[in-house]
């Protein structure tokens, strides 16, 4: 990503990407959906307009500028590519690995993502691999919660 964003513009940059595959975005849908209030929608478009990554005019739609598409591209690639590794690799369930996927995401660079991008679909071409991965994480799991229970 060319801009350095926090954590919560990401996350903010995320959903007008996501939001704007379905059509107009607006800072109420934005607000709503990231279940914020307006105020706070509102300065992360603010500041994000700021960085040139989207547009937008007061009670007017927002718009992703092409560094922004780019950007907001790269987050929901970055936090697929994580969800497919915690959730259907490692067998974690959502409520647990979607906060993790969230901070580890933000300090990925494109390097370890390009790594981890091919260890996800190397690992899911093997239904084989897959399974005996999964059986060994649960037996071990067992195993750790007997341990700490005595």
């Amino acid at each position: 990503m060319p801009v350095e964003l926090t954590p919560s513009q990401e996350s903010y940059l995320e959903w007008i990407y996501r939001l704007s595959e379905d059509g107009r975005v607006r800072v109420r849908d934005l607000a709503a959906r990231l279940g914020v209030r307006l105020p706070s929608a509102s300065r992360a478009v603010s500041q994000l307009t700021k960085r040139g990554l989207i547009t937008h005019k007061a009670y007017g739609d927002i718009v992703l500028t092409e560094a922004g598409r780019r950007a907001g591209s790269d987050i929901v690639r970055r936090n697929r590519c994580l969800t497919r590794l915690f959730e259907d690799i490692l067998a974690m369930g959502t409520a647990e690995a979607q906060p993790m996927i969230s901070r580890l995401g933000h300090h990925l660079g494109p390097e370890a993502l390009w790594r981890l991008e091919l260890l996800v679909g190397f690992s899911l071409s093997s239904d084989a691999w897959i399974r005996r991965l999964q059986h060994r994480i649960h037996a071990q799991g067992r195993r750790r919660r007997l341990d700490s229970a005595t």
